[in-house]
């Protein structure tokens, strides 16, 4: 490994311990009963490190859910006898793992009683998508057009928030991997809105 990729390496491990911390304090404490120096303290950095890599504690508690979290799924694999639907099908079923669902969840929980952090909580959330849409757009290309692609993964990103937002109420997963859950009702619930988007999504 190169001196630049530890560097890197190094860098996104100090950012994402800083996030774990703003995460783990918010969720113990509470938005407001914590400080940047607690997240400093609690995560063994200094304040100038925070202040290098998040401008708040909102900010860093948002970036607990990052797109590092999905990418680590995101193996080479064909696209032979796919469509761009089957496919965020799959991406889905293999990059929400039950601790991201439930991470999720959490993060969307706190920020309904918090404006400032809901800005940040929308921006993993656009970042999601975004990636979701640019990986399928790149795997198909000039066969759909812009338009699909954007109507697509916010068809199926707009069926996932209700249950998110607790809005509507399909129970999340508990244990280690979704797929081994028995009347698992988000699992259940996913099957219901690909048959439905399989109607539209030709």
């Amino acid at each position: 490994m190169s001196e630049e990729s530890l560097r890197i390496k190094k860098k996104n491990a100090t950012k994402r311990a800083l996030a774990e911390a703003a995460f783990e304090l918010a969720m113990e404490r509470g938005l407001e009963t914590f400080v940047v120096e607690d997240i400093v303290t609690k995560a063994g950095y200094s304040r100038r490190t925070f202040a290098n890599h998040f401008s708040c504690k909102e900010e860093a508690i948002a970036s607990a859910l990052t797109m590092n979290d999905f990418r680590e799924h995101d193996e080479a694999h064909s696209l032979e006898g796919l469509t761009p639907l089957s496919t965020i099908e799959m991406y889905i079923k293999r990059s929400f793992t039950i601790d991201k669902l439930k991470r999720l969840h959490e993060l969307i929980s706190l920020s309904r009683d918090h404006p400032t952090l809901k800005l940040y909580v929308t921006g993993v959330l656009k970042e999601t998508q975004d990636f979701a849409r640019l990986g399928i757009k790149e795997g198909f290309g000039d066969a759909y057009s812009e338009e699909y692609y954007h109507l697509l993964i916010g068809a199926v990103f707009g069926a996932l928030m209700p249950v998110l937002d607790g809005s509507m109420n399909v129970h999340l997963p508990v244990g280690d991997t979704a797929q081994d859950q028995p009347n698992n009702e988000f699992q259940e619930y996913m099957e219901i809105v690909f048959s439905k988007l399989r109607e539209g999504f030709k």
